[in-house]
C-alpha cells in the first residue's frame, strides 16, 4: 500500500543500515541525492556507504538515502559500536548482549539495537540512567548533536587509550550552550578534525543530527580510529566494593561510579550484617533511606553472584499491612508502573513494577499479569482478596491474595441462628437460609476487621443492621462472611449519550447530563471512571470533561445514588481532533481543548502474520474517507504535507472526525484540511 512509503522512524532505516556488510560506493546510486543539505556532501555519504556504515532504503527498486532525516540515540550507539568493530578496536560478544538483555527489554529498547547498546553500557559509553531518554511510546527519540558526539567521543577514548577527553571548554562561539558532560568530547572530536562548526563557528548542541551530517562525522571518525594504535584490553574484574547509590531488582550501582553491576540470572547469595538476606530486603532498606555498603563477587561476565552488605539502618525496615478487596488495577506498559485500589478507597502507587512482590493463590505474578487477572475476574464475577505490605514510608512492597468466587450471595440479614455447643449456625437473606456447618472454620470480617461468627451473631441480636456477602462451597455451606454495619444506599443505573459535562477545577466538583437528567459529583475524585477512547482509557473527571469539550461523542452507563453519580463506564463512539501522526494501522489525533493525543487503530492484526496483514490492507480499502478518495490518498497527502520543501501547507492542519465501532476501531473518517 502506498502509505507504507510515508516517513518512518529512522530507526528502521539505520537498524538495517548498520547490520549490513560493506558495499562498494560505485554500486550505490541514491535517488534522492539532490536533497543533501549542502553541496559536496555526496562525497562523504558515498565514503560512509563504501565503509558499510550507512546504506539506503530500497523502495520500488530505487535506493533512497533520506539525507535530511534525523538520527536517534539508539542509532548513535549503533554507529559507535560499528565503528569500533570495523576498525578492529572492539569485537562482538554475545554474552554481553545476553547480560544486558533484561535491562534493555525493561526500557523498551528495540531488539535490533541490543548488541550495540549492550556494548556501550558495558564500556561505560552510556549508563543505565541514559536509557530513559532513548524511547517514548515505543518510538526511538532523536539524538541532539551534543548527545551523538558524546557517544562517539567516548567510543574513541574507549577504543584508543592515547585519546583522552579532559577539556572543560570548546572553541565554538556557543560554548556556553554545550553541556558540561559533552564539552570534553566535543572539544576532542573538534581537535582531531571529526566535527566542525557552522559558518558562524557555532556547534548548535541542542539541534538534532541529520543523516548527511552523520555520514560526514562517521567517515572522519573512521579514519581517526583506523589509523590509531591497538585497542585497550579491559582487565577482568572479580569483585567491587562501595556504598550503594542506586539499585533495583536487576542491578547495583555504587557512588562515584558509572558502572552498573547486574545480578546473575542463576541467582545471588545475599547477606546483610553477616546474616542471610535477600535482594528484596535490601531494596526495602535502600528505599527507606538506609545507607548500605556492599562487596560484590562477580563472575566472568561481571554479573553479581554474591552481595555482602552492611548497614546500621536495619531498624528502618519496619513494615505494616492492610487488607481488603482489590477494586481497581492500572498498569502502564511503557513506564512499567501503575497503581492498585483496595475497597474503592485506598490507592497505592507503584512507581516501578519490578519492586513489588506479588503472589496470588501461591503463584508469582508481575503487575501486568495481575492487571490481566483482575480483568478476567471482573468478567467472571470473581474478586481478588489481598493483603498488602507497606514499608515505613507507606510504599507498597508486597501483595498477597487469593481469587474468590463472586457468585457470592449478597444482601441484608433477615435472621440468624447460632448453636454454640454444636458450633453450627445459619443466615437468612431474602427468602433463603444458608447453613454454617462449622462456625470455627468460617472466615468472618465485620467492617474490615477479622472477627468470629459469635461476634456477628451478637450484633444481629442487638438489632444491628447487617449487610453481608456470603461465599459458599460446592455444597452451599457458608465458608466466608464479609459484613458491613453501614446501610447500603439504593443505587440505580442510567444509560445514554453524554449531553453535557461540567467541572469546577478549584472545588473539584462537577456534573454530567445523560438521557435528559443531570447528576452531580460533589467530589470528582470519588467517581470511578473507565471510558474506552481508542487504545487508551479515560479514567478521571478531568479527562472526561476535556473529551466532551473536544466534541467527542461518548456512550456511558452511570451508577447513581439519588442525584449523585458514583461510577461511569462507557466508550467514545465518535472522536474529533487534529491529525498529528500516523502509522501503518493507526491515526493519532490531538484534541482542540485538551491538547492530549490519542491513537485510533483501523483493526487488530498480527503484524508477523502476512495473511492477517493482507486482510487488514483489504479491510482498509473499505473504510470511508470523506474529502479524499481512500486511505491511500489520505496517507499520500499527509506525507506530502509533512515535507516542507515540497509544499506550503505547513500552516494548515487536518481536522478529523472519526467514527469508531464497538471495539474502538476506525470505520469512517471525515478529513478536512483547514
Amino acid at each position: 500500500m502506498k502509505y507504507n512509503k510515508a516517513k518512518h522512524s529512522v530507526a528502521f532505516v539505520l537498524a538495517a543500515l548498520l547490520a549490513c556488510q560493506p558495499v562498494s560506493a560505485a554500486a550505490i546510486t541514491f535517488a534522492d541525492m539532490n536533497q543533501v543539505p549542502w553541496p559536496g556532501a555526496e562525497t562523504s555519504i558515498n565514503k560512509a556507504a563504501e565503509l558499510g556504515l550507512v546504506v539506503g532504503e530500497t523502495i520500488n527498486g530505487k535506493s533512497y538515502f533520506r539525507p535530511r532525516d534525523s538520527v536517534s540515540l539508539a542509532e548513535s550507539c549503533q554507529l559507535a559500536y560499528k565503528l569500533l568493530i570495523q576498525t578492529g578496536k572492539a569485537s562482538s560478544d554475545s554474552s554481553i548482549t545476553e547480560k544486558w538483555s533484561t535491562v534493555l527489554t525493561t526500557y523498551g529498547i528495540h531488539e535490533w539495537a541490543h548488541p550495540a547498546i549492550s556494548f556501550c553500557l558495558e564500556e561505560g559509553i552510556i549508563s543505565i540512567s541514559n536509557l530513559g531518554s532513548f524511547m517514548k511510546n515505543g518510538s526511538n527519540l532523536p539524538a541532539t548533536r551534543e548527545q551523538a558526539v558524546t557517544i562517539l567521543g567516548r567510543a574513541l577514548t574507549t577504543g584508543v587509550s592515547s585519546y583522552t577527553a579532559n577539556a572543560t571548554s570548546t572553541k565554538f562561539n556557543d560554548n556556553g550552550s554545550i553541556s558540561s558532560e559533552a564539552k570534553p568530547y566535543v572539544a576532542l572530536l573538534n581537535e582531531v578534525g571529526v566535527v566542525n562548526g557552522d559558518d558562524t563557528n557555532k556547534f548548535n548542541p541542542k539541534s538534532t543530527l541529520n543523516r548527511t551530517e552523520t555520514a560526514v562525522l562517521v567517515s572522519n571518525l573512521y579514519k581517526v580510529l583506523d589509523e590509531a594504535a591497538a585497542p585497550v584490553v579491559t582487565p577482568t574484574i572479580t569483585s567491587q566494593s562501595g556504598t550503594i547509590k542506586d539499585m533495583n531488582s536487576l542491578y547495583v550501582n555504587f557512588e562515584n561510579s558509572n558502572a552498573y553491576y547486574l545480578f546473575s540470572t542463576s541467582g545471588v547469595t545475599v547477606t546483610l550484617n553477616g546474616d542471610s538476606s535477600s535482594v528484596s530486603e535490601l531494596l526495602t532498606l535502600f528505599k527507606d533511606g538506609g545507607t548500605i555498603t556492599a562487596t560484590l563477587t562477580l563472575d566472568s561476565n561481571t554479573r553479581v553472584t554474591k552481595l555482602a552488605a552492611t548497614s546500621d539502618d536495619t531498624e528502618k525496615t519496619t513494615e505494616k499491612e492492610t487488607e481488603g478487596t482489590l477494586t481497581k488495577v492500572k498498569y502502564d506498559e511503557d513506564d512499567d508502573d501503575g497503581y492498585i485500589v483496595i475497597n474503592k478507597t485506598s490507592t497505592y502507587t507503584i512507581d516501578d513494577a519490578g519492586d513489588v512482590d506479588i503472589e496470588i493463590d501461591d503463584d508469582e505474578y508481575d503487575l501486568e499479569e495481575l492487571y490481566d487477572l483482575f480483568e478476567e475476574c471482573e468478567e467472571d464475577d470473581k474478586t481478588i482478596e489481598v493483603e498488602v505490605t507497606l514499608n515505613s514510608k507507606g510504599k507498597l512492597t508486597k501483595i498477597v491474595g487469593s481469587v474468590e468466587d463472586d457468585d457470592a450471595v449478597k444482601g441484608e440479614v433477615k435472621s440468624m441462628s447460632y448453636d454454640e455447643d454444636d458450633e453450627e449456625g445459619s443466615i437468612k437473606i431474602g427468602s433463603k437460609t444458608y447453613e454454617v456447618e462449622d462456625t470455627s472454620d468460617v472466615t468472618v470480617k465485620i467492617d474490615g476487621k477479622t472477627e468470629d461468627f459469635e461476634e456477628l451473631y451478637d450484633l444481629y441480636e442487638d438489632d444491628e443492621y447487617l449487610y453481608v456477602t456470603l461465599t459458599l462451597d460446592d455444597d452451599d455451606y457458608i465458608t466466608k462472611i464479609v459484613a458491613s454495619t453501614e446501610e447500603e444506599d439504593a443505587e440505580e443505573e442510567v444509560e445514554g449519550e453524554v449531553e453535557k459535562v461540567e467541572w469546577d477545577e478549584d472545588e473539584d466538583e462537577g456534573s454530567i447530563k445523560v438521557d435528559g437528567d443531570t447528576y452531580d459529583a460533589p467530589d470528582t475524585e470519588d467517581v470511578e471512571i473507565e471510558i474506552q477512547d481508542g487504545d487508551t482509557e479515560l479514567d478521571s473527571w478531568e479527562e472526561l470533561y476535556y473529551a466532551f469539550k473536544d466534541g467527542k461523542e461518548i456512550e456511558v452507563e452511570l451508577v447513581v445514588d439519588g442525584d449523585e453519580v458514583t461510577e461511569i463506564t462507557g466508550k467514545v463512539t465518535v472522536t474529533k481532533g487534529y491529525l498529528v501522526g500516523f502509522g501503518d494501522d493507526y491515526l493519532k489525533l490531538e484534541g482542540k481543548k485538551s491538547e492530549d493525543s490519542f491513537k485510533y487503530y483501523f483493526t487488530e492484526y498480527d503484524r508477523d502474520d502476512e495473511d492477517e496483514e493482507e486482510d487488514w490492507e483489504d479491510d482498509a480499502k473499505d473504510i470511508d474517507v470523506n474529502g479524499l478518495n481512500n486511505i491511500d490518498n489520505l496517507y499520500d497527502f499527509y506525507d506530502v504535507w509533512l515535507d516542507d520543501d515540497d509544499t506550503d501547507l505547513d500552516d494548515d492542519v487536518f481536522e478529523m472526525k472519526i467514527t469508531l465501532d464497538d471495539d474502538g476501531f476506525i470505520v469512517e473518517i471525515d478529513a478536512d484540511l483547514t
